[in-house]
């Protein structure tokens, strides 16, 4: 399915839209993502020579371990690309072309770092003095950590998340993919959309700055909140979670209240979970491990989709643990039209998400109501 045929290229903003990607990480690359679904043309400038962050980040695909990293070719589906080199006046000139007629930039890095490649920062906002501009960093533009290099992994550290994630007797893990990153880059479309509608009702432009480091706080902040009442926390463990039993051909979590206990007792059918140690919520957590073992009894012999199915049915909150190929073949998506299907060079084709909203006008319901 082509741009043009998606259900999810929403096109709201104006065909004419400029936006200008000044170096990238995967905050600000989701941002331009989003930003181009929305009907905007962007363009990434990426100083040449360094190494993109983008590129470091696995899975590959292909069969060549040196091939593309699967977040690249999803964060910049139809964008332009241009190398740039400070030292060039051609690159500079082709630059300020850029930032003249852009509409938003979206700066990546350190005032300091720019300054290191010759690209003084108040000078790119001069030049975009129209734009809307957010400035985004690992850790603030700013403050003692400002000159620290940044990951995934490093963010979650030192935002808590890992404290949080993981069994109290081993050491704490990070959270799969690149969730405090994606938030900031959410937080950055969040910024822009907000500077562009001020631009149209004031008709002057804004500039913002954030940081992934100040996602996380806004992410899980009740913990916080919690520790600062001299309340008792959730310690990492566990205890007092999901519980999630074998199937046989996966996973299967039951996140089940008190009251849902006579339902899962039904969906189940053993007459041994009418054990007095699994009366009540308390003795349950007390006995989880035997409860657990007999639980997996009936799971294990069973399919995950077949106990999602039973929970459903009886209103029990309950997930089956998903692999990839059950994500691709969701029904649910495939309704949605959620996926695009896309040639990646060299590799063959494959299925990106699409747009995270599909946005309907008010002329779509005339339409459908005159169908």
């Amino acid at each position: 399915m082509s741009a043009e045929e998606s259900t999810r290229a929403t096109r709201l903003l104006p065909p004419s839209t400029r936006v200008v990607e000044l170096g990238e990480t995967f905050s600000t690359a989701l941002a331009g993502r989003f930003l181009e679904r929305l009907g905007a043309h962007v363009t990434r400038v990426v100083p040449t020579g360094e190494e993109a962050e983008l590129d470091t980040l696995g899975p590959r695909l292909g069969d060549d371990e040196h091939g593309p990293s699967a977040a690249g070719v999803w964060l910049r589906q139809n964008k332009d690309t241009i190398d740039l080199d400070p030292g060039a006046p051609e690159a500079r000139a082709r630059l300020d072309e850029l930032l003249d007629d852009a509409d938003v930039v979206l700066i990546a890095g350190t005032t300091s770092r720019w300054s290191e490649r010759g690209i003084d920062l108040d000078d790119v906002r001069r030049r975009a003095s129209g734009a809307v501009i957010g400035h985004v960093t690992a850790w603030g533009d700013d403050g003692p950590r400002t000159h620290l290099r940044s990951n995934e992994l490093l963010l979650q550290a030192a935002g808590g998340f890992m404290n949080l994630i993981g069994s109290a007797s081993r050491e704490p893990v990070r959270l799969g993919s690149h969730p405090l990153q994606a938030t900031a880059g959410l937080l950055v479309l969040d910024g822009v959309m907000i500077g562009l509608f001020h631009r149209q009702s004031t008709g002057h432009a804004t500039s913002f700055e954030t940081s992934e480091f100040e996602a996380a706080a806004h992410l899980e902040w009740k913990i916080a909140s919690t520790f600062q009442t001299g309340m008792p926390i959730d310690r990492r463990g566990d205890d007092g979670g999901p519980l999630v039993a074998r199937t046989r051909d996966g996973h299967f979590g039951l996140f089940f209240t008190p009251r849902d206990w006579d339902g899962v007792k039904e969906m189940l059918g053993d007459p041994r979970l009418d054990d007095p140690r699994f009366a009540t919520p308390g003795s349950r957590a007390l006995h989880e491990r035997e409860l657990k073992e007999l639980v997996e009894e009936t799971t294990l012999p069973m399919s995950k989709k077949e106990l999602y199915a039973r929970a459903q049915a009886r209103s029990i909150p309950s997930g089956h643990v998903a692999t990839m190929s059950d994500l691709l073949d969701s029904p649910q998506y495939r309704a949605r039209d959620f996926f695009r299907r896309i040639e990646v060079p060299g590799v063959g084709e494959g299925e990106i998400p699409d747009a995270p909203w599909a946005i309907r006008t008010i002329e779509d319901l005339d339409e459908g109501d005159a169908a």
